[in-house]
C-alpha cells in the first residue's frame, strides 16, 4: 500500500514538472476571470411591496429598468432609467455606485444578472425587483400594460 502510495506521489511530481518544463505552471490562485465575489440572490432582492412603501414613503431609489428599449416603450416604471443588460458593462459608470438602485426587468432574470454585474463593480446598495414589472403590475399597479 505503501508503494503505491510512493508510486502515485511520484506520478503526480513527475507531471508537474513536465508541465512546468512546458511552460504551464500550476496555478495556486484563480486567474482575475476566475475570481468572482459569491453572489446570493436573496440577499439582493426585494419584494414588490417593500419597494413600493420605499417610494411612498420618499426614499431616494434609482429605478433601473434592464430590458430592451422596444420593451420599455410597452411599460415602465415612473422615473425609471433605461439601461439595457447588454449595455450594462459599458454604462455603469453612469450610476452613481453609492446610490441605492433597485434593478427590474420583465421576469425578474435578467435584473438579477444586472445586480450581479454591478456588485461585481463595486455597487453596494443595488436590490433586483422579485418577479421584475410582471409582478408588480400584477400586485401593485394593477392599471399597467402586461406582455
Amino acid at each position: 500500500m505503501l508503494n503505491s502510495i510512493k508510486k502515485a506521489l511520484q506520478e503526480l511530481f513527475n507531471r508537474n514538472a513536465i508541465s512546468s518544463v512546458k511552460g504551464s505552471v500550476p496555478r495556486a490562485a484563480p486567474s482575475a476571470e476566475e475570481a468572482i465575489i459569491p453572489f446570493n440572490p436573496a440577499e439582493h432582492a426585494i419584494h414588490p411591496q417593500n419597494l413600493k412603501q420605499l417610494i411612498d414613503n420618499g426614499h431616494d431609489i434609482i429605478l433601473l429598468d434592464v430590458r430592451e428599449a422596444w420593451e420599455y416603450e410597452i411599460v415602465h416604471l415612473k422615473d425609471a432609467k433605461q439601461m439595457p443588460l447588454g449595455e450594462l458593462p459599458q454604462q455603469a459608470n453612469l450610476l452613481n455606485p453609492y446610490a441605492e438602485i433597485v434593478v427590474y426587468c420583465h421576469k425578474g432574470m435578467r435584473s438579477l444578472d444586472a445586480v450581479h454585474l454591478l456588485q461585481q463593480l463595486g455597487f453596494k446598495r443595488v436590490k433586483s425587483l422579485v418577479g421584475g414589472i410582471d409582478r408588480w403590475a400584477r400586485e401593485i399597479d394593477t392599471e399597467l400594460q402586461r406582455y
